[in-house]
């Protein structure tokens, strides 16, 4: 089996075994082999074909399902369905652990800096997983399964969440503190002009993400950000009456 294969198998396998609460003991009790060994074999990926079936056996799965699984965690998407979205809208803790996970918070900052106990903490992020929105690792590590370019639906549950609550709290502010900062202009604008704003904005907005993600090595004290890029057609409802 080529190496990067078996490196989807095998970590598609932890996730079940972490999922089902199998400890690496209980599989060395399983096939009645030392705890060293177990932890040998999935660390460095090394399996005998019978003991590998063994384990998903203890999983409740097949290798089939197993690679099945596997395959589908190994494309990163860049659009939810509509059903994972209405189901992270429907739930308010989990879409604020959903919020957090993507902004690269660990369980120890998320119960550090919210009223949310570990355990509550995992659960939601068992629900991610079982999404497909990220992979529930050992150690309740998280690796992200959506595309570093991934949006949400346009229109779809989580936007509309975001323009009737998020934004609009965000926008209620006069942005005269310290380091905040508020621009907004408008005209009437050519295709080519349009095409070049856009163009700005989209260099911007990925300048912009790498800042953020550049700014998660740091070890100083953090505090809550956000920043809007927005472009469209579009001309004041209120000047209508005097247009000719």
């Amino acid at each position: 089996m080529p190496r990067p294969s078996r490196i989807l198998l095998v970590d598609e396998l932890k996730r079940l075994l972490l999922e089902r609460r199998i400890t690496y003991a209980m599989v060395a009790r399983q096939l009645k082999v030392s705890l060293p060994t177990v932890k040998r074999m999935f660390s460095r990926g090394q399996f005998t074909l019978s003991r590998f079936e063994a384990i998903c056996e203890m999983a409740g799965s097949s290798l089939a399902e197993l690679a099945a699984g596997a395959g589908e965690r190994a494309i990163p998407v860049r659009t939810l369905t509509l059903a994972q979205e209405k189901q992270i809208v429907s739930d308010p803790v989990l879409l604020l652990v959903t919020w957090l996970v993507l902004n690269r918070a660990t369980v120890a900052d998320i119960v550090r800096d919210y009223r949310l106990t570990e355990q509550e903490v995992v659960r939601q992020l068992i629900r991610l997983d079982r999404l497909r929105v990220i992979e529930l690792q050992p150690g309740n590590r998280v690796r992200l399964l959506i595309n570093p370019h991934f949006s949400w639906r346009p229109g779809g549950p989580v936007q509309s969440y975001i323009h009737e609550r998020m934004l609009r709290d965000f926008l209620a502010s006069h942005f005269t503190g310290e380091d905040e900062q508020f621009w907004f202009h408008g005209g009437r604008l050519t295709d080519d002009a349009m095409a070049s704003l856009r163009r700005v904005l989209q260099v911007a907005a990925r300048e912009c993400a790498a800042i953020v993600d550049n700014d998660r090595r740091s070890r100083a004290p953090r505090r809550g950000a956000a920043f809007v890029l927005a472009l469209r057609r579009w001309a004041y409802g209120g000047f209508e009456p005097y247009e000719r």
